[in-house]
């Protein structure tokens, strides 16, 4: 991701048809009454993931793009986030991940270079979910989480920091 980073000018790196690849962000929404995760199954690649997706260029941060594609995706909007350092840009995670040719918009394989965010809800709500892209959506437990090879190690950086940390000076929640 650095020498991607290093290679490419600001709006090549948020371009969709840089097939180098491209930042996206998203996030983990978690629900502290029901101990659960949502996740919701993507068409095309077909699977279950966390909301989120491609920056805009004219996204004011990858933060701001985070919550929006969680708003495009799920209608889910002023949540709480979980902030590292103090800084509410600091993701709890950023993945590399190889995205395999995408037949229904004719897309080669790329990198996605992913920045990911804990959001957190008082409950499980309704979710809207956007039809374009999604079929379906449940609400799993971190267990279910940890097991599934996709998530496992960032699995372990949830369960620290949602019920494991104590030190709350380098942990905040934010609205």
């Amino acid at each position: 991701m650095i020498s991607f980073l290093q290679n490419h000018s600001s709006n090549e790196i948020v371009d969709w048809n840089n097939f180098d690849g491209h930042v996206v962000s998203g996030g983990f929404i978690y629900s502290k009454e029901d101990n659960k995760f949502l996740v919701l199954y993507h068409n095309d690649l077909k699977m279950f993931l966390y909301p989120g997706g491609h920056v805009n260029g004219d996204d004011k941060d990858i933060l701001f793009a985070a919550r929006r594609e969680i708003f495009e995706e799920t209608g889910l909007k002023g949540l709480e986030q979980l902030v590292l350092l103090g800084n509410n840009l600091v993701p709890i995670d950023i993945d590399t991940h190889l995205i395999g040719y995408n037949k229904r918009l004719n897309l080669p394989e790329h990198y996605h270079f992913d920045f990911r965010y804990l959001f957190i809800v008082d409950r499980i709500s309704d979710i809207k979910i956007d039809n374009k892209e999604l079929s379906d959506f449940k609400w799993i437990s971190i267990d279910k989480l940890s097991n599934d090879p996709i998530y496992g190690a960032v699995a372990s950086k949830l369960k620290k920091f949602l019920f494991e940390n104590e030190n709350k000076k380098k942990i905040r929640i934010n609205a």
